[in-house]
Parts: structure tokens; C-alpha cells; sequence
């Protein structure tokens, strides 16, 4: 594993939501634990493979992918193991999003990364699909999205009156103490079964002005501190989110407390684009068309 991040971390190129440190060590370990005990009779080899392999590679750039893979081929040699298949949720995603390979895996990424991390950037450029990855993850959860740079820090954390020492939640405050404080119950029956995810979600840069006061909710503490000294859990059935251009202005300690997804536009291709402007031509000319393109493409 040491072996591979150092050799990673030469080879590579340089992005500022690339991290090889310790939390990165950890969550392989812990989601290598996971595969090993789904599947007990896996050699260890495969299992540490897979999980180098399927933590690694959804944050890589589109030119870094066939590079890690390469570092993966020599490190171990002769290993060659498929993708693991969660059968409901990939035939889910597969049925919402049809046949676009590259988004269905994305989402499985992301749940993969979810799996380890209670905080996920989903990081990439306009235009590469951040938007449907994170709406697809969110069908069977109630999102909270909020632009954080729309506001300031006391609007988004709170204020504390320095005379009557009275203590005014701001948005993010209420938020995260709403979603940690209530049982939602079953829409059919009156018992709470289970508790109903809620991702909180950040639409906007992430700057160390605002972004450094999560980074204790976002490591392994994950507590919320105001300003008038109250400590709010993040509980197991919330995550945060991220969806962000880039991460030039987040500080190492931030990037290396989240799980990164990269959405890259490269990796989509032409495809999308036809589809949509096809698709609003009226349908005598979407007819010709889509029999020219199908002949020529």
C-alpha cells in the first residue's frame, strides 16, 4: 500500500483533491475489511488489490486513470479481479440513467466511497454530470443543498450577542441540528423502522474562510462547534456533500478528510450533447438525423 501511494504520488500528476496520507491508508483498510468479510474465502492479495483499485480511481484525473492502473498491474502481477456488483442498486442506477456506462460508474463510485466516508466531494468542471451523479444518489434521501458562499460565516454558522449573550442560529446550524435531532418515522406505519438518510448538501467553492470550522464534523469526531460552545453530532444516518468546481483554495487538512469523486467532461464525450439538442428537433428531422448519425457513427 506504501509502496503504491509513494509511486502514485511521483507519477502522477499534481490536483489539489489528490491525497495519499494516513486517512487515505485507513479507508482502504476499512474497506478492504468489508470485502474480506462478504467474502471469507477470497485470497488476501484480491481482496487488497480491489480496495487499492475501487477507493483510488474515482478521484484520478481522465489522464492518471490508465497510469494507476498501470501501477496497480505491476504491483500485483497475474491479478486480474472484476468490479464488485451491488445487484439492487446497480440495476437501480442502471435503469434511471439507461446507458450512459460512464455516469452508472460514477454513482456506484460514489456509493462505494460513501460506504467509507461520511463526507464526499464530488469535484470536475461545468458540464460533466456532478449534478446527476449526486440527484441520482439522492432519490431515496431528502437532500438540504445550500450555496455557502451566497452568505456569510454568521449567517451560515450563527451568532453569539455579546451583551445578551443570546445565541441565533445560522442556516447550516438549524439545518445540521434539525436532521441530528429527529426520527423520521415510516410513511406507512407510526414506528420508527429505521433512520431515513439526509445528506447535507455544499453547491459552491469551498474556501478555507468558511470550510475550516466542518473540519471537525468531517474527521473521524464528527462534531459541529459553535460559537456559544454547543457540540452537535453527525449522526450515522446523515453525510455531507460536496459538489465544487475545484479545490485550489481547500487546505490539505480539508482534502484529505473527504472521499473525492472526479466527474471528468472527457469521459462523456460528444454523446450527451447530441442526445439532448437531437431530441428537441422535431421528429421528422430527429428521424433523418438519427438514421445518419446511426449509418456514419
Amino acid at each position: 500500500m506504501t509502496v503504491l501511494y509513494k509511486l502514485a504520488r511521483e507519477q502522477l500528476s499534481k490536483q489539489a483533491h489528490y491525497d495519499f496520507g494516513l486517512r487515505a491508508l485507513k479507508s482502504v483498510l476499512v474497506m478492504a475489511g468489508e470485502l474480506k468479510r462478504d467474502s471469507p474465502n477470497l485470497n488476501e492479495d484480491v481482496v487488497l488489490m480491489r480496495a487499492l483499485r475501487d477507493m483510488n480511481l474515482p478521484k484520478f484525473v481522465y489522464e492518471d486513470v490508465p497510469l494507476f492502473l498501470g501501477l496497480i498491474t505491476d504491483l500485483f502481477p497475474g491479478l486480474d479481479c472484476p468490479r464488485v456488483r451491488y445487484p439492487n442498486f446497480n440495476d437501480a442506477v442502471e435503469y434511471i440513467l439507461e446507458e450512459n456506462k460512464y455516469i452508472v460508474d460514477k454513482v456506484v463510485q460514489m456509493y462505494e466511497t460513501m460506504m467509507t466516508r461520511h463526507t464526499t466531494m464530488v469535484v470536475g468542471p461545468t458540464g460533466g454530470g456532478k449534478s446527476v451523479v449526486i440527484s441520482t444518489m439522492g432519490l431515496q434521501t431528502k437532500l438540504y443543498p445550500l450555496n455557502s458562499k451566497a452568505m456569510s460565516v454568521i449567517e451560515l454558522y450563527g451568532v453569539l450577542d455579546p451583551d445578551t449573550r443570546d445565541w441565533t442560529d445560522g442556516i447550516l446550524s438549524n439545518i445540521f441540528r434539525e436532521i441530528n435531532s429527529k426520527l423520521y418515522f415510516s410513511d406507512k406505519l407510526l414506528k420508527p423502522l429505521h433512520w431515513t438518510s439526509r445528506y447535507i448538501l455544499f453547491d459552491g467553492d469551498v474556501d478555507a474562510l468558511w470550510v475550516e470550522n466542518m473540519n471537525s464534523v468531517m474527521d473521524d469526531n464528527k462534531l459541529l462547534t459553535l460559537a456559544n460552545g454547543e457540540r452537535i453530532r453527525l449522526q450515522n444516518h446523515c453525510a455531507l456533500l460536496f459538489e465544487v468546481g475545484d479545490l485550489q483554495y481547500a487546505s490539505p487538512a480539508t482534502v484529505s478528510r473527504c472521499g473525492m469523486v472526479f466527474v471528468d467532461p472527457k469521459n462523456l464525450r460528444y454523446t450527451p450533447y447530441w442526445q439532448r439538442w437531437v431530441a428537441s428537433r422535431p421528429e421528422k428531422v430527429f428521424r433523418m438525423i438519427y438514421s445518419v448519425f446511426i449509418v456514419f457513427f
